[in-house]
């Protein structure tokens, strides 16, 4: 992933539009959470969580505008982050469900959440060791301390969940979200791979 990001702050034009990707999944992230675990007033983890997430929603999107201060960036592979959270969101409740017999939407977030926090705190930290603009990792900073507290958080409260169950860890869990994840990087490397004049155009 490192050779991709590379490639995008390479590139004003191209790093405005994964940014503004960035910004609409952990918009998502924050509607999901919203939807599942707040139908009455939740709790003040939970109310920390929504707000964080919103908010990196926000800086992403504010760097966005930074590298192309029109306000016109795109997205970069919009369909496939999508359906990568999505498909994930289904797959891992699926999941839990099969393994633990339990529907419930609390449990269903805290795994969910555990997935997509870990694969910020892959992405992220590489995002901010190449980046160019010190606004961008300035905000990658930021996002990283809060990202990394939410998933010691909700990590320990799954494990200790799946052990009601006899159940040590969620590799097969970690697999799903690898394998979904691939099919969006796929798809990020062949749209890098476009020539210039293609990638400016779309």
């Amino acid at each position: 992933m490192k050779k991709e990001l590379q490639v995008l702050t390479g590139n004003s034009h191209l790093e405005a539009r994964w940014l503004n990707t960035l910004s609409l999944l952990e918009f998502i992230g924050s509607r999901k959470i919203a939807k599942a675990v707040c139908g009455s007033h939740p709790s003040l983890e939970i109310l920390e969580h929504l707000a964080d997430e919103a908010k990196h929603a926000h800086l992403f999107k504010k760097m966005s505008f930074l590298l192309n201060p029109s306000g016109g960036a795109d997205y970069l592979c919009r369909d496939e982050a999508v359906s990568y959270f999505q498909l994930l969101d289904t797959s891992v409740s699926e999941w839990v469900k099969k393994k633990t017999e339990k529907d419930d939407a609390y449990v269903n977030y805290l795994f969910v959440t555990c997935m997509i926090e870990r694969r910020a705190m892959k992405i992220y930290p590489l995002y901010k060791s190449v980046a160019v603009k010190p606004e961008v990792a300035d905000a990658l900073g930021q996002i990283i301390l809060e990202e990394s507290h939410h998933l010691h958080e909700i990590e320990s409260k799954a494990r200790i969940f799946l052990s009601q169950f006899g159940i040590n860890d969620f590799a097969e869990c970690l697999e799903i979200e690898e394998n979904l994840f691939e099919v969006f990087l796929v798809s990020l490397r062949r749209e890098l791979h476009r020539t210039p004049h293609e990638v400016q155009a779309a």
